[in-house]
């Protein structure tokens, strides 16, 4: 086999790498694709082929396919450095970071102008996340109630933001 491999690598061989010079435009990657291919068919000694030259450009062909969607998935495209100002910031700007404050303290605010126990529900389920049967265990009261202090907490809160 070995002598034969040689004999093939010599007969095809330089073919094999005009044909992938020619597809990729650089040889040296050419002549590590041209390698792999023999190295496949020596992986592969149980294979039957009766077109060894059509087996060898098979091989190829695969192997430059799967370079090319290698090359794809590393490529990097560099961009000029002004592009990088339209890139947004994780971190808000000082103008956003104030209005945010004063919306935060307008909410306590109302939300403070609530009975203590509608501000408990409030705060449980909409502020904590917790669900109407985790705040009606929680304050040992019935989901029903939950429901109804937080559609008068919601009221309260939509009637405060309407009238600003």
């Amino acid at each position: 086999m070995t002598g034969d491999l040689e004999m093939a690598f010599t007969a095809h061989g330089p073919e094999l790498r005009t044909y992938l010079r020619h597809r990729l435009g650089d040889a040296h990657t050419a002549s590590d694709l041209v390698q792999d291919t023999f190295l496949r068919v020596i992986e592969r000694p149980e294979a039957r082929v009766q077109d060894f030259r059509a087996y060898l450009y098979t091989i190829a062909r695969h192997l430059l396919l799967n370079h090319h969607k290698q090359r794809a998935t590393r490529r990097t495209d560099s961009v000029p450095p002004e592009w990088f100002g339209d890139i947004a910031a994780d971190a808000p700007t000082p103008e956003d970071a104030a209005d945010a404050k004063l919306r935060l303290e307008r909410l306590q605010r109302f939300v403070g102008e609530l009975p203590l126990r509608t501000q408990q529900i409030f705060v449980l389920n909409r502020i904590d996340g917790l669900t109407h049967a985790e705040v009606a265990s929680a304050l040992s009261i019935s989901e029903s109630s939950v429901q109804k202090h937080l559609a008068m907490a919601i009221q309260h809160m939509t009637q405060r933001l309407r009238s600003r």
